[in-house]
């Protein structure tokens, strides 16, 4: 082979060697240029806690409670927050029922402003005393006073009976009960509310008619802080339980349960059992911790 064409073959290689490296230092200079600069860490925030209106409407929740329980009895009840001014439960929240019993927080208000004295008024309320109530009803005038409380407390659909004595028979709603609770607890001078909510706090297991009263938020509270007022009566002709009061530290839930049955197809256990059940479910609802 001449020797210029040996030169020109041992030259060959070492050019293109060059022209690749002077392209791979291009195109890595290329990509180098258009690498984005690295980002601080990326840091992702929990997702915000839902608010009051992001929860479960209060009615819906209501009404599965009901359904699920399979019920004999109809219902009406709710279960109310004091502190954030809300309903976790509601479920035919303003139908008027008979207060029965419950109606002796009213009397016990204006007993106590009339100077009664303050054993007498929590012995009718701890043990649903009666006989106290019948004469107590007469020296705080009876409807005049619902009425006036009424006004008041702002009660909104209730209403004494048209019969003079039948102070069982005031008419109420489950909102009236929150009303009335939360007037006995924000606005009534210390005294006077000491006296109830102590009273109600003392509830006996058995009234003074020898009715057990343990039914609905007693017994479904387990070791909840409860303050309550029982009520029951029959034979117009339903049979009616009642199940009133505070849940929690520092009063801060208030419940209101009303129910009624054919007593001629529900005995008194099973209506108890259901008021269980019932108070059960708005155990179930309070926020955790209660």
């Amino acid at each position: 082979m001449p020797p210029r064409f040996s030169a020109v073959v041992r030259r060959k290689p070492l050019a293109i060697t060059a022209l690749a490296v002077i392209a791979v230092l291009s195109l890595t200079v290329g990509i180098v240029a258009l690498t984005p600069e690295p980002k601080a860490e990326i840091h992702f925030l929990p997702a915000p806690s839902p608010s009051p209106e992001q929860e479960q409407d209060p009615e819906l929740a209501a009404a599965e409670l009901v359904e699920e329980a399979g019920l004999a009895g109809e219902f009406s009840f709710v279960l109310y927050d004091s502190v954030e001014d809300r309903y976790l439960l509601s479920y035919r929240p303003d139908e008027v029922h008979y207060t029965m019993s419950v109606s002796k927080v009213m009397i016990a208000v204006g007993a106590l402003r009339r100077g009664v004295d303050p054993s007498v008024v929590a012995e009718m309320i701890s043990w649903s005393d009666d006989p106290i109530a019948n004469e107590l009803w007469g020296r705080v005038e009876g409807p005049v006073l619902i009425e006036e409380l009424a006004e008041e407390m702002g009660l909104r659909h209730t209403t004494p009976s048209p019969e003079w004595g039948r102070w069982g028979d005031i008419l109420i709603s489950a909102t009236d009960v929150v009303r009335m609770y939360e007037h006995v607890l924000a606005e009534l001078p210390e005294s006077e509310r000491t006296v109830i909510v102590d009273a109600m706090e003392a509830t006996t297991a058995v009234g003074a008619d020898g009715y057990d009263q343990t039914f609905g938020i007693p017994t479904a509270a387990g070791d909840l802080d409860w303050a309550v007022k029982q009520g029951w009566g029959c034979c117009k002709p339903d049979r009616f339980l009642v199940s009133t009061g505070t849940l929690g530290p520092d009063h801060r839930y208030i419940a209101a349960i009303f129910g009624a049955w054919d007593e001629s197809k529900v005995g008194e256990e099973q209506s108890a059992e259901e008021m269980n059940t019932v108070a059960a479910g708005l155990i179930a609802a309070l926020p955790d911790p209660a």
